[in-house]
């Protein structure tokens, strides 16, 4: 029996990775591109990717957030895309 033997991680998680859908909103986001976080104060900015935001939605649209409807995934999406801005608002305070 080896003297370090390692605990191995199930490979099913049971619990998913965002807790709201608002979380997993803006995590699609983040991986299709369509948002970006300021590297210096952490804020989240549209990035004016049109491509991106409809790789968003058609990722939303395939694999919506358990227990939603792809409707109200889209919803999400929507609300998140209206609420960030174009860019830092530290930034411009600089």
């Amino acid at each position: 029996m080896p003297l370090h033997s390692q605990r191995k991680l199930p490979l099913n998680a049971t619990r998913t990775a965002y807790r709201t859908l608002q979380g997993w909103a803006l995590g699609t986001l983040i991986e299709q591109g369509a948002v970006s976080e300021c590297e210096h104060h952490g804020h989240r900015s549209d990035r004016a990717d049109p491509d991106a935001w409809n790789r968003a939605r058609e990722e939303a649209w395939r694999t919506a957030f358990p227990g939603a409807t792809p409707e109200a995934c889209m919803a999400a999406l929507e609300e998140i895309r209206f609420s960030i801005g174009e860019s830092c608002p530290d930034c411009r305070s600089d």
